[in-house]
């Protein structure tokens, strides 16, 4: 049984497309995140949302088709004898792959992005709300417990 390595590669060439349309819209949002532009940030994240579900779907069904056609759900399929032998199939697959990488890798630096924000956001909150004043001036055994050493006494 042969494989159909147009179809192979038709699917890896979608699925190629998809997820560097993806790391577009992230690099977007991260523009936006930048510049804390909240409607274009709603407006990718149902672009985003769009594209992924695409991309799954569009992975399930080559994903599918691989096991159907008895290869291996992995780069081990670049060795079977017919998608060896074809030009296209190996720099689509490596091509693919490095977009995940990369997608992957700016997702990260999204988190952070995000997750320092959101830090920054509650240290504001707290200060607003006095949470950071300790009313505590001495502890126990009538030390200073929140001032640093040498920074009881009021400066002028």
């Amino acid at each position: 049984m042969s494989t159909d390595i147009a179809q192979f590669s038709a699917f890896l060439q979608t699925e190629l497309e998809l997820t560097s349309g993806i790391h577009a819209i992230l690099e977007r949002e991260r523009d936006a995140l930048a510049t804390t532009d909240l409607p274009g940030l709603q407006q990718l994240q149902q672009e985003k949302t769009l594209c992924l579900r695409q991309l799954q779907e569009h992975a399930e069904k080559r994903l599918q088709w691989m096991k159907d056609s008895g290869l291996p759900q992995s780069a081990q399929c670049l060795r079977h004898p017919d998608i060896a032998a074809a030009a296209t199939i190996s720099p689509l697959w490596h091509a693919l792959e490095s977009q995940y990488q990369k997608n992957q890798t700016l997702s990260v630096q999204l988190s952070d992005i995000v997750i320092q924000a959101r830090h920054r956001t509650q240290q504001k909150l707290k200060i607003l709300r006095g949470q950071h004043n300790d009313p505590h001036l001495y502890n126990d055994k009538g030390k200073a417990s929140s001032l640093t050493q040498g920074q009881g006494y009021i400066q002028v």
